[in-house]
This record gives C-alpha cells, sequence and structure tokens, in this order.
C-alpha cells in the first residue's frame, strides 16, 4: 500500500512539473504576441473653433456714499441708486435683469497721535450686476447711469460674453471632428494604411473665453464713453482613435 501511494506522489509530481513548465512558456515575452494583443488604430487631436460675437454686456455698477451718521449716508446712497436704476430702466434695461450683489455699511475711523481710534462717520455701498442686451446701446446706457448717480456713481467693471453659447459649442465640436479626420486621413495616407472608422471620441476641453473686464471712466462733456465688444473665439478640442481597415 505505501508502494502505490508512493508511486502516485511522484506521478503527481511530475504532471504538476510539466504544468508549470508550460505556464512558463505561454507567458514568455514575444514581440510578435505584444503587437497581435493591442488595438491597433490611428489617435488624433484636433481643435474646432467658431467666432462668437458677444450678445450681452454685463455692468457691475452701484453707489457708495459717506456721511457723519449711517441714517444719512443710507440716505444719499438710496437717493442715488434709485437715480441709476430709473436711467437705466427709462434706457430699456428690465428691471429683472437689475441684481443687487453687495450692500455695505462700515464706519470710518481716523486715528490720534496717542494711536486710539474714533468713528468719525460711515459709508454706505449698494452694488449692482446689470445684464445689457443691447450691446449697441452699452455706451449710452452707461453714460445714462453715471450721470444719474453723480459723484456717488461706481462702476467696478463690464464685461462682454455669449448669452447662449451651446449652440456654438456645437458647431465647433463638428469643425473640431472634422479636423481630427483630416489629421488622421492625412497620417494614414503616409504610413500606406487605410482609414477606418472612429472607434473613440473624447471631448478633452471646451473654452467661452470671457473678455478682460473694463473699468470705463465717466463721459467728459458731449462725448459719449468709447465702448467695444469685440468678438470672442469658442473652442472645443477632441481626442479621436481611428480603426486601420
Amino acid at each position: 500500500m505505501s508502494h502505490l501511494k508512493r508511486r502516485r506522489g511522484a506521478a503527481a509530481f511530475l504532471l504538476a512539473a510539466l504544468v508549470g513548465v508550460g505556464a512558463v512558456a505561454c507567458t514568455s515575452s514575444n514581440p510578435d504576441n505584444a503587437a497581435t494583443a493591442t488595438p491597433q488604430g490611428i489617435t488624433v487631436s484636433a481643435e474646432g473653433s467658431v467666432p462668437a460675437p458677444p450678445d450681452i454686456a454685463n455692468l457691475e455698477l452701484g453707489v457708495s456714499a459717506r456721511d457723519a451718521t449711517v441714517a444719512a449716508a443710507r440716505q444719499q446712497a438710496a437717493s442715488a441708486m434709485q437715480n441709476v436704476q430709473a436711467a437705466l430702466q427709462s434706457n430699456g434695461v428690465e428691471n429683472s435683469d437689475i441684481q443687487t450683489t453687495f450692500f455695505d455699511v462700515s464706519p470710518q475711523y481716523t486715528s490720534a497721535p496717542d494711536g486710539t481710534q474714533s468713528i468719525t462717520g460711515f459709508q454706505v455701498a449698494n452694488i449692482a450686476r446689470v445684464t445689457v442686451r443691447q450691446t449697441d446701446q452699452v455706451s449710452t446706457i452707461l453714460d445714462a447711469a453715471i450721470a444719474a448717480g453723480g459723484d456717488n456713481v461706481r462702476v467696478n467693471g463690464l464685461t462682454f460674453s455669449v448669452e447662449d453659447p451651446d449652440p456654438l459649442l456645437a458647431d465647433a465640436r463638428r469643425r473640431a471632428i472634422e479636423n481630427a479626420h483630416v489629421h488622421a486621413d492625412t497620417l494614414a495616407g503616409a504610413a500606406g494604411v487605410q482609414l477606418g472608422a472612429p472607434i473613440s471620441i473624447v471631448e478633452s476641453s471646451s473654452s467661452v473665453p470671457r473678455p478682460t473686464a473694463l473699468a470705463p471712466e465717466a463721459a467728459v462733456g458731449s462725448a459719449s464713453t468709447p465702448v467695444s465688444p469685440g468678438e470672442q473665439q469658442l473652442t472645443v478640442s477632441v481626442t479621436v482613435v481611428y480603426a486601420i481597415d
């Protein structure tokens, strides 16, 4: 009985050794095998750009007033802001396009020679974000608001943008895919292969640039404040993998 067990054990050991050798042979390094196991294709990156003329302007403007008491400063600021809003609305700006973004009441201090501080007055600031939908009227609207606010008016900035960039983004995507195909077809021709269908498309980025904010100055005399919307470029980037037929 023990002799039979030894023979069976030897046979099992030999079988395990043969299986181990076969496993090593199957996993050995072979450049040809590695190449056939790797998906083949042509990978290209491309961009598509379209002009995007701004169709809205965003103004950050408001008023700031100082006085000896909070009540007096608030009254000055309220009166000036009412005048600014009335000027905006009389020039076609809807009330829904005027949104308060900042309101602040701050004490004003003065320092004595001994280092102590005392309150000398108060400042009230009221700032609104204004959307102007007639870009050719920005200069007129801006000057009217500045004139209405007088010395209390504050203009923090002006930017132009595209209100709904989605249709333009779709056009930019189409152009990006067209450019990718041209690029890939050129590579395929140079390599002497036939370009196949796309097997992977990834949009890596899309951008709607915003112009640098401008801080217009108040109009002098009868001259209007010059404002130029300019033109933006909307860009989409894609990475496409094409099969090789």
